[in-house]
């Protein structure tokens, strides 16, 4: 291609995209906040205008956004082979439920034994087997790893996205009596109010980020892609807002209070969320370009510790309900918040940094008994 096209005909822009840790870095700080106003605050939910915007905070611009830039790291890591994806897809999905035993399971649990009442048991056994984020990332990773097998092109991974939405919207409906039936489809389909993240309802956010991530690594001019993001997206959001308002189309947004209408989305929610997406990653490509420096640092490295604050943090949120108790009001959620933020980082940093020493002690040690 010339040297005035857009794309190359080779992977030109490697490396960090600034633009990736900003979206990432802002989607943990929006899902610590909605967390905290989710789990502390007074029920049932009400539609004040700062709930309101905290919601959307950590709805649109938090989990979609961070499944978008998961599949765009698949097209930037070096360990992409099958058996890489396929071993770091397990290691996710286990770690997914040692966070449900000790997040939800013992503390709910907890409560039992301190309240007596039944609802804190059945809740932790509900919980455990409910389907979050870390799971839906896991299946993820394992969907990549055969695709990766099987050689998928961009049209495969497209006709998957829009296969496994259609095939979702027909499923849907359908829920067993048992609970682990009933869980291993929630893992693929919505089927309870537990299931979060089901993999059919989720996975057209990983696959755009890794359609997206095969022009960015190609891209000659990133802001003139951004620019032709802004002016396609934009008009998306804008014509599926009008056929929800006019027409009744839900698409998971405009009830987003309600869990169930976001968390299982249909078609049409994919397309305008997707559009969203796509013009986040504009405005903080444009936004990046005039943050202040420690900002920026600030959000790398939440970007880089992203899955060990978001264990970290849950844990810390889960337990203070069971040591104090709630709800709070929202003075006190955001104040709660406040302090949650950097202690979440100083223990994922902390964390971060004596994994890598036990990795290098250990690999020194194998280097001095060779």
């Amino acid at each position: 291609m010339g040297r005035n096209s857009l794309f190359a005909d080779s992977q030109v822009n490697r490396g960090r995209q600034l633009e990736l840790d900003v979206i990432k870095g802002l989607a943990i700080l929006f899902m610590l906040l909605v967390h905290c106003l989710q789990t502390l605050s007074y029920s049932p939910w009400e539609p004040t205008w700062a709930n309101r915007v905290i919601v959307f905070l950590g709805s649109p611009p938090a989990a979609p956004v961070f499944m978008f830039a998961l599949g765009v790291g698949l097209v930037y890591t070096r360990k992409n082979t099958p058996r890489e994806l396929a071993l770091r897809g397990l290691r996710v999905l286990l770690l997914g439920y040692a966070l449900a035993f000790f997040r939800d399971f013992l503390s709910f649990y907890a409560l039992y034994l301190r309240t007596g009442d039944p609802a804190q048991l059945e809740r932790a056994v509900s919980c455990l087997l409910g389907v979050d984020i870390l799971p839906f990332a896991g299946l993820t990773f394992l969907f990549f790893a055969g695709a990766a097998k099987l050689r998928f092109q961009s049209w495969h991974y497209a006709a998957a996205a829009l296969l496994g939405a259609a095939t979702n919207m027909l499923l849907y409906p359908t829920s067993f009596s048992s609970p682990v039936l009933n869980h291993i489809g929630g893992l693929i389909w919505g089927t309870s109010e537990y299931s979060w993240f089901p993999f059919l309802t989720w996975i057209p956010y990983p696959i755009l980020g890794y359609l997206f991530g095969q022009l960015l690594i190609r891209c000659q001019d990133k802001k003139r892609l951004y620019q032709i993001c802004l002016w396609v997206s934009l008009p998306a959001m804008l014509g599926g807002w009008l056929l929800h308002r006019y027409y009744g189309l839900n698409f998971g947004w405009e009830n987003y209070h309600v869990a169930t209408d976001y968390f299982h989305h249909n078609l049409l929610g994919n397309l305008v969320l997707s559009s969203f997406v796509l013009a986040w990653t504009g405005v903080c490509f444009f936004l990046a370009l005039r943050l202040p420096e420690l900002v920026l640092r600030t959000l790398s490295r939440w970007s880089r510790n992203i899955t060990v604050m978001y264990v970290i943090h849950w844990m810390i949120i889960a337990w203070s309900v069971v040591i104090y108790p709630v709800p709070l009001s929202l003075p006190w959620v955001l104040v709660y918040f406040l302090l949650l933020v950097p202690i979440t980082d100083w223990a994922a940093v902390q964390y971060t940094a004596l994994k890598a020493k036990l990795s290098t002690g250990g690999r020194t040690g194998q280097a001095a008994a060779q």
